[in-house]
């Protein structure tokens, strides 16, 4: 049971099947909360209302697909969890070149009660990226700041054998850490 308030943008153009994922959805986080669209157009218009925890998509839709839909977010939301629920997917071609375009997972319709496993497992996989990104970070400001700290006290260090060697040595790795 997912407790916390999980906002959910769900691409699908029938309305009674949308009905259904939220259903689904509900019985194990009832505080989602969803922005729904039915078209690409309304898809391009509404993905950049908010931040979104997850993406539900179906994969065939009129005059677009799931798959469309999938390449944009990874190409302008790359860390937006993205998941296919979908009736379509039963043809295994599709649901790997699915997968290897970058979707999180996929739950066919007929069998809703994956949903919530593969929510679930999504979401964390997703957690754990962020933080494991976040400690890269950090560690890579600690490494700078302490540079900028060992620069600065040579810098005021009095003359001695191989100091201006030290301080290039620092220099470089600071501007290597500024293009990395």
């Amino acid at each position: 049971m997912i407790k916390e308030v999980l906002n959910i943008f769900l691409l699908e153009d029938r309305p009674a099947e949308a009905e259904l994922t939220k259903r689904a959805v509900f019985k194990f986080a009832p505080n989602a909360m969803f922005t729904m669209a039915d078209s690409e157009e309304s898809f391009l218009e509404k993905i950049h209302w908010g931040k979104y925890d997850i993406m539900l998509a179906d994969y065939n839709l009129p005059a677009y697909n799931g798959l469309e839909a999938l390449l944009y977010v990874k190409e302008h939301l790359p860390d937006l969890p993205f998941v296919f629920v979908t009736g379509m997917l039963n043809n295994e071609q599709k649901a790997a070149d699915a997968i290897l375009e970058g979707a999180n997972g996929y739950v066919i319709k007929e069998n809703m009660e994956n949903l919530q496993p593969t929510v679930v497992r999504v979401l964390e996989e997703s957690n754990q990226r962020r933080e494991k990104a976040r400690l890269a970070a950090e560690k890579t400001a600690t490494r700078k700041l302490m540079l900028q700290k060992a620069l600065g006290m040579l810098e005021q260090a009095a003359d001695f054998p191989d100091r201006e060697v030290i301080l290039d040595s620092l220099r470089k790795a600071m501007e290597d850490d500024d293009q990395a």
